[in-house]
């Protein structure tokens, strides 16, 4: 059986990391490896991962980021299967035996990822909310059942529209981590930088999706989730450096830029909505004019009044 490793970076978060590790260890299933990096923190979390002992693997490093944090942890893990969860994420007790029973289900498969519950809408499921139709266009025809999505090769273009890929939920094998080059570095501080990591995967995959929630995904006040235009920014960020490097093939590129314009658009009517007038200028220039409605215009006009009127 293949060996699975948990990878969790950690920073400051001495108040959750107890919680999210007695679900890892309390899952059906045996676990070959929980490889934790610290981030340089510096409140009380080698104090509360003292009582784990041999159970984990602990790397500690100075202050790099959630990014470079991660490949470390991957760096230091020797299992087969690299399973992402954060510090402050919780699994649910069939997280485990959904991916093994997927695996059982599509042997080829090299990346996995399951539905999930956000704690500030614990009543839907991420999937839930998906587009009408987004689920269905993945299917490749062998999906057992519809608790399992066996993906063709439209994954990439499908992430670009909705993304419930998130990182404790998801699961991939070493072979592909390598393959797409694993973590970069340079995005170890930046808004959503696990997308970067995320679809690339996505571009080179056997995917499965789960369409059962076994996560939890926490969002409070001290992580980066929690900041929706910022990750926004960063979203478009993360596809501006993925076509500057060619990380995926030409067609994949040319979806990804109309992806880029389309998103600066949207995030000019989002500051527009925010009043905030100079990010709404800057979106405005990047945005082709051939998305731009007669409202959009109305709405810089707008702007630009009440900026002149208030000096």
């Amino acid at each position: 059986m293949d060996k699975i490793s948990v990878v969790i970076p950690v920073y400051n978060r001495a108040d959750w990391i107890g919680k999210t590790l007695d679900r890892i260890f309390s899952q059906k299933h045996d676990i070959y490896e929980v490889v934790i990096c610290d981030d340089g923190s510096t409140d009380a979390l080698a104090e509360v991962l003292q009582p784990y002992g041999a159970k984990i693997k602990l790397i500690t490093i100075a202050n790099s980021g959630p990014a470079i944090a991660r490949k470390t942890a991957i760096d230091h893990a020797t299992g087969d299967w690299i399973a992402l969860c954060d510090s402050d994420d919780f699994w649910l007790e069939n997280h485990l035996t959904s991916f093994l029973t997927a695996v059982d289900l599509f042997p080829e498969m090299n990346f996995y990822f399951s539905d999930f519950y956000a704690s500030d809408v614990p009543d839907k499921s991420k999937l839930e909310g998906a587009p009408v139709g987004w689920l269905a266009a993945l299917d490749n025809g062998e999906s057992p059942s519809t608790d399992y999505i066996k993906c063709n090769n439209k994954l990439y273009a499908a992430l670009l529209k909705f993304q419930p890929c998130f990182q404790s939920a998801c699961m991939f094998r070493r072979t592909l981590y390598e393959q797409v080059g694993g973590i970069d570095p340079a995005v170890s501080r930046w808004p959503s930088e696990d997308f970067h990591l995320t679809i690339r995967l996505a571009a080179e995959s056997n995917a499965a999706i789960c369409t059962v929630p076994t996560v939890v995904i926490n969002k409070h006040d001290e992580n980066f989730s929690a900041d929706i235009l910022g990750n926004f920014e960063g979203r478009i960020d993360i596809l501006e450096k993925i076509i500057r490097d060619s990380s995926v093939e030409a067609d994949l590129i040319r979806q990804t830029q109309t992806e880029v314009e389309t998103s600066n658009l949207e995030l000019f009517r989002l500051y527009y909505w925010h009043n905030n007038y100079q990010s709404m200028l800057e979106r405005f220039r990047l945005t082709p004019r051939k998305y731009l409605t007669i409202k959009d215009y109305l709405r810089l006009l707008k702007m630009v009044f009440t900026q002149a009127l208030s000096k």
